[in-house]
């Protein structure tokens, strides 16, 4: 079974009303609100009711200063305590999460904040996967897969290490077609400075 992906949204910092791209997925959204959110949009509830489970609100009556911070820090403590392999995802653009997540990935546990849904690697279309495995392999300024092998490990991560090999040779003849990159004949890769 694959691993939870527990996502928690700061929502004093990011306003989300469209969880569609949670639906039907292993995931778990915590969504953490403020006093001062009287309202949320019906979107999120009806997302609720069509997905029961996924969705939870947490209303902390505390105000001031990273009440809500701390708040989310101590949820994700307790969701790690119950399941040390689930992946935390912190949708937030407040960089006061820095020390409780690298704390955690001291530790060893999954865990990363992104500025929106659409950056949780869990929550892209495959189309997303693809288009940033290209970017990625594209982009001359960082460490690119050298052999095969390695290309294949990478997309397979990619897609969540549910991709078939069918799949992975499907992906790396559209990289080639696409004049992305090549092989040598003892399977190193090699990159189109043009791409």
């Amino acid at each position: 079974m694959p691993r939870t992906q527990y996502i928690f949204i700061d929502y004093e910092n990011v306003s989300v009303s469209d969880l569609s791209r949670a639906a039907g997925k292993n995931v778990r959204v915590i969504l953490l609100t403020g006093t001062q959110h009287k309202k949320l949009p019906v979107s999120l509830f009806l997302f609720a009711q069509e997905n029961p489970g996924v969705l939870k609100i947490i209303q902390t009556p505390v105000q001031g200063t990273n009440a809500l911070d701390l708040v989310l820090s101590l949820e994700a403590g307790r969701v790690l305590a119950a399941d040390p392999s689930g992946y935390i995802h912190i949708i937030s653009k407040d960089n006061d999460f820095e020390s409780v997540i690298r704390h955690l990935q001291l530790e060893t546990r999954l865990v990363a904040r992104h500025p929106s849904l659409e950056e949780v690697p869990a929550l892209r279309t495959p189309e997303e996967r693809i288009a940033r495995l290209r970017s990625e392999l594209a982009d001359d300024s960082k460490s690119r897969p050298r052999t095969r092998k390695t290309l294949e490990n990478k997309i397979l991560s990619a897609f969540d290490q549910q991709a078939t090999p069918e799949f992975i040779e499907k992906t790396i003849a559209a990289f080639i077609k696409a004049g992305l990159l090549d092989f040598t004949d003892t399977g190193k890769v090699l990159y189109s400075s043009a791409a």
